[in-house]
């Protein structure tokens, strides 16, 4: 598997709280390329690093993100440690750490909230080290950044890997982002698609289109060889030692 790049999972969890600014240090330092973080806005329009609507599952605290202020929210502790992720704390961890990536995961209700975040990213320079990730159903989203910030860097994630290259042309991304959620039989549903729609000889389209694919979430070996035969260039997981061991 070599040549397989490492892709950290909201910041990859094995190594600290998921999507803080300690678990994506730890990826990097484990031999990750990039990690990706699930962005939210404030109630006074600052940006961070959180996957649920609410705090209370990971930090005790009933607070909807987009209702409570900053202030109120830098006070929290993900599982009881680490604070939560501002979006500056990522962008200054990726400026002193010139060779890794960051994907950006928009949790975000419109146009303008995308807009402002890839203005954000572009102030500080990473831009084309940055990827906004979404649905593709979402891609609208995509298509404002880039209007704001024609070099931010685009990724899309298809519902399945039925048509990569048309997904990432339909979206403007270079990067297509396949593989499951966590729910019952996603996996599976996702390794029956690859199957039927032949995704090793769509992996090799997206290659001479310029188009990279990633796929996973892969937390056992199993999952890191199979994604690799179908062609994907990087794989997703929450364990990045783990991943490093075996690819």
């Amino acid at each position: 598997m070599a040549g397989i790049l490492i892709y950290a999972h909201r910041g990859g969890p094995a190594g600290g709280p998921e999507n803080t600014a300690a678990a994506v240090k730890a990826a990097f330092a484990a031999g990750a390329a990039a990690a990706e973080c699930d962005i939210r806005r404030t109630a006074d329009g600052q940006f961070v690093a959180f996957h649920d609507a609410g705090t209370a599952r990971l930090c005790g605290a009933g607070w909807k993100i987009a209702a409570t202020e900053w202030g109120h929210l830098k006070t929290l502790r993900v599982l009881g440690s680490e604070p939560i992720a501002h979006l500056d704390d990522l962008l200054n961890i990726l400026i002193l750490r010139p060779g890794r990536e960051l994907f950006l995961e928009l949790a975000l209700p419109g146009e303008a909230d995308a807009a402002d975040l890839a203005l954000q990213v572009a102030r500080a320079g990473v831009q084309r080290r940055v990827f906004l990730l979404t649905y593709s159903h979402r891609r609208r989203l995509l298509a404002a950044a880039r209007a704001a910030v024609p070099d931010i860097g685009l990724a899309v994630m298809p519902p399945l890997p039925v048509d990569v290259v048309g997904a990432a042309w339909k979206a403007g991304a270079s990067r297509v982002c396949a593989g499951w959620v966590d729910w019952p039989l996603a996996r599976e549903t996702f390794y029956c698609a690859a199957s039927a729609f032949g995704l090793r000889a769509q992996a090799e389209e997206a290659e001479a289109a310029g188009i990279e694919l990633s796929a996973g979430i892969a937390n056992h070996p199993r999952d890191f060889r199979l994604l690799a035969g179908l062609g994907a260039k990087a794989v997703w997981t929450d364990d990045v030692e783990l991943a490093a061991k075996y690819i």
